[in-house]
C-alpha cells in the first residue's frame, strides 16, 4: 500500500475512533451536546500528537491508532481533556500569562474537573494520560510515580478554586513539590501549539465568539435529558404545591430556623419600672430590681448561601441573587452581632467559598466579589463541602441552606439534615426539577 493510500486510510479510522469516543462521552456528558456537535477530526502532519485550536481535533494518525489500541479509554479521556480547553476558553488566554506556565495550568485544571466528576472508566493511571507521540520519547518520572505527582498536586489544590488563573498562581508561586517536567510528564495530553496557531491566523476572536455562545448554551438541555434518567417523578410530586408569584419575605423563611440564645444586651421588655422606682424613692437610690444585662434572642446563627455559577446563569442573573443576599445579611435582627455565613460559588464543583462573620466583612466582599465558574451545574458539590464542614465542626448548628438557582442541574437523591431553600428570579419549568424535599422560592 502506497504511503499516502496507507495515511489516508490511518486518518479514517482515526476519525472513527474520535466518533467512537465522542459516541462514549456523550453518555456521561450528555449537557455537553454543543461543544461535542462543535468540533470535528481532522488528520494533520504538523503534529505528533493531538490537538486543537477549537474548530478541528488535528491528530497524528499514527500516534491515535497507537494509543487507541494500547487504550481506548485513555484516548476518551484525551478527547474530554481538549473539549474542556475550548470550553473553559483556555486556548484564548491573555497576553500576559507567560505560555509554558499557562498551559500546564490549563492541563492541570482539566485534570482535575474531570478527577472530580469521578466517572470510573475516566479514572485512568496517571501514564495513561500522557503518552508519548513516539517511542523515542522518555518521561523526567517512572510510570508509577506519575499518579503520585497527580494526587499530590491534587491535594494541594484541595479548597482552591481549581481554574487554570488560580492554578497558574500557584505554579508561579512554586506551590507544587515538584519540577515543571515532572508535572508535564504527569498531566500534559494534547499539543498546545494550535492555540497559538490560531492567534497568529486571526480566527481566535470568532472561534473564542463560538465557544463562548456554546459555555452559555451547556446546561438548556439538561432538563430533558434527566427526565430520561428518571428524575421526572419526583418533579411531578413536588409540582402539586403551589407557587405564590408575589416576593417572598426571607425574613419570613429564616425566622423558622432561629435558634434560641442569650446576647449581652438590656432587656427592656422584662423589666419592670414599679420595682425600680419603689426603691428609688423610698431607699434612695437603691432599685429592689435592675434590668436584666441580657436578654434571649432568636436568631439564626449559622447560614449557608450557595450561588449557581454556572454557564447558563447570566451575570445580571447572579447579581441580583447577591442583591438578595445582602437584603438578608443587613436585617440585624436576623443574625447575632458575631454571624457566620458562608457563602459558595458553584458550578459543577465548588469554585470559590467566603466565610463572613459580621456585615462588615460582607460589604468588603460584595465590593471585590468575582463570579466563578461557567460550566455546568451540579448541586451535590455543594451539600458534599458542607457535610464536610459540619464534620469539621466549623457549622455546628447549621438550620438552613438557601441556593440561588436557574434550577437546571443535577441534584442530590438524599435530604440533607437541614432545610433547602432554591431560590428563582422567575417562576420557570425548570423549578419542576426540584425533588420533593426541596423548597421552591421565588424572589419576584
Amino acid at each position: 500500500m502506497a504511503g499516502d493510500e496507507l495515511y489516508n486510510r490511518q486518518a479514517e479510522l482515526g476519525i472513527r475512533i474520535l466518533h467512537n469516543c465522542r459516541n462514549e462521552l456523550y453518555g456521561y456528558f450528555p449537557y455537553l451536546d454543543g461543544a461535542f456537535a462543535s468540533v470535528t477530526g481532522c488528520a494533520s502532519r504538523e503534529t505528533g500528537r493531538m490537538g486543537t485550536e477549537g474548530n478541528f481535533f488535528y491528530f497524528s494518525p499514527e500516534y491515535l491508532l497507537r494509543a487507541y489500541a494500547e487504550n481506548p479509554w485513555a484516548v476518551c479521556r484525551g478527547y474530554l481533556h481538549m473539549l474542556l480547553h475550548c470550553v473553559y476558553l483556555h486556548l484564548f488566554r491573555e497576553s500576559e500569562y507567560e505560555e509554558r506556565w499557562w498551559n500546564l495550568a490549563c492541563d492541570i485544571a482539566v485534570e482535575l474537573v474531570i478527577e472530580r466528576e469521578n466517572v470510573g472508566r475516566l479514572a485512568l493511571d496517571a501514564n495513561s494520560v500522557s503518552i508519548p507521540a513516539s517511542s523515542s520519547e522518555s518521561s523526567p518520572v517512572s510510570s508509577c510515580e506519575l499518579n503520585s505527582v497527580r494526587e499530590e498536586c491534587f491535594q494541594r489544590m484541595a479548597g482552591n478554586t481549581g481554574s487554570a488563573e488560580m492554578i497558574y498562581s500557584m505554579l508561579k508561586k512554586d506551590v507544587f513539590p515538584y519540577s515543571m517536567e515532572e508535572m508535564e510528564a504527569a498531566f500534559v495530553f494534547d499539543d498546545h501549539s494550535f492555540w497559538k496557531r490560531s492567534h497568529e491566523q486571526g480566527k481566535a476572536a470568532k472561534t473564542k465568539q463560538k465557544w463562548e455562545r456554546i459555555l452559555a448554551y451547556t446546561g438548556q438541555n439538561k432538563q430533558e435529558q434527566k427526565q430520561r434518567a428518571g428524575t421526572k417523578k419526583g418533579a411531578v410530586q413536588e409540582a402539586a404545591g403551589k407557587l405564590g408569584k408575589s416576593k417572598y419575605d426571607y425574613r419570613k423563611f429564616l425566622k423558622q430556623f432561629a435558634a434560641p440564645r442569650e446576647e449581652v444586651e438590656l432587656d427592656s421588655e422584662s423589666f419592670d419600672y414599679i420595682f425600680y422606682n419603689y426603691g428609688m424613692e423610698h431607699y434612695g437610690n437603691m432599685p429592689l430590681i435592675e434590668p436584666l444585662e441580657y436578654k434571649e434572642v432568636n436568631k439564626l446563627e449559622e447560614l449557608v448561601i450557595a450561588i449557581d455559577t454556572s454557564g447558563s446563569c447570566s451575570t445580571e442573573t447572579v447579581r441580583q441573587f447577591l442583591s438578595e443576599t445582602y437584603e438578608i445579611l443587613s436585617a440585624k435582627e436576623n443574625f447575632f452581632k458575631k454571624m457566620k455565613v458562608f457563602l459558595i460559588q458553584c458550578d459543577c464543583y465548588v469554585q470559590d467559598v467566603m466565610v463572613i462573620r459580621s456585615e462588615e466583612e460582607w460589604k468588603a466582599c460584595s465590593k471585590n466579589i468575582k463570579i466563578q465558574g461557567r460550566g455546568g451545574t451540579d448541586f451535590r458539590p455543594v451539600f458534599r463541602y458542607i457535610q464536610e464542614l459540619k464534620e469539621k465542626k466549623e457549622l455546628r448548628r447549621l438550620k438552613a441552606l438557601i441556593y440561588f438557582t436557574d434550577g437546571d442541574g443535577i441534584y442530590p437523591r438524599c435530604k440533607p439534615d437541614y432545610e433547602t431553600a432554591f431560590v428563582f428570579l422567575k417562576e420557570s419549568a425548570k423549578m419542576d426539577l426540584v425533588p420533593p424535599w426541596g423548597i421552591r422560592l421565588l424572589t419576584g
